[in-house]
């Protein structure tokens, strides 16, 4: 005769299902869910590590008295057609300690607003100008550029992706004194643009991000 009966049956299989159920559950929110938001902010985080190192070791090696890294982003959309803006901030900066950071005043600007530098900076992909008081580039107010920041030297650098798209730029000035990149110094910059770049598209590729 069996020992279980199908009302027997019944009560033991709900019974299992309300005890390992959620038990499941909260294994698969603990191992999953949650373990997947903290890697993108971990991941998150060694990203900034790299890209502040990089900068660490150019502004060590320029002397210059400010470096920062600006991206694009979406800045919302045009009415009606709801086409993205195209608008870019500064994520990450270097600074002399007697230099005043601008990291938050450069925070969601439409590019429309620097027409000729970007078009400069994506055709070209760099800008140098050694000497301020001579120069015949309109940088507009682009950051840490001009009289309102005292910059007597200033070079702009187009950051790409792996894919060559035109995701960033890199801003090296110099307030104290006027300084002319020497050939060695635009060589280390070029290298670690490329790396910068290839440090973002690792990042910017991983959709768990």
């Amino acid at each position: 005769m069996n020992a279980f009966t199908p009302v027997t049956i019944t009560i033991i299989t709900a019974l299992i299902t309300s005890l390992i159920g959620p038990t499941i559950l909260e294994w698969i929110k603990v191992n999953f869910i949650h373990k997947k938001k903290s890697d993108a902010l971990g991941e998150a985080i060694i990203t900034d590590e790299k890209i502040d190192l990089q900068l660490e070791i150019l502004m060590t090696e320029l002397g210059c008295d400010r470096i920062c890294l600006t991206q694009f982003h979406n800045g919302g959309h045009y009415y009606p057609t709801g086409k993205s803006i195209k608008k870019f901030s500064i994520f990450y900066e270097r600074i002399t300690d007697k230099t005043t950071s601008v990291k938050e005043i450069f925070q969601n600007i439409p590019v429309s607003l620097f027409p000729k530098i970007f078009s400069l900076l994506y055709k070209d992909g760099e800008i140098d100008i050694p000497d301020t008081s001579t120069n015949t580039v309109d940088c507009g107010l682009f950051p840490i550029q001009g009289k309102e920041y005292k910059t007597k030297s200033f070079y702009l650098l187009a950051i790409h992706d792996l894919n060559d798209h035109f995701i960033g730029v890199l801003a090296i000035s110099y307030y104290d004194k006027k300084h002319k990149l020497s050939l060695d110094e635009w060589i280390l910059i070029r290298q670690k643009i490329g790396a910068i770049g290839s440090i973002l598209t690792d990042y910017l590729r991983n959709k768990s991000n």
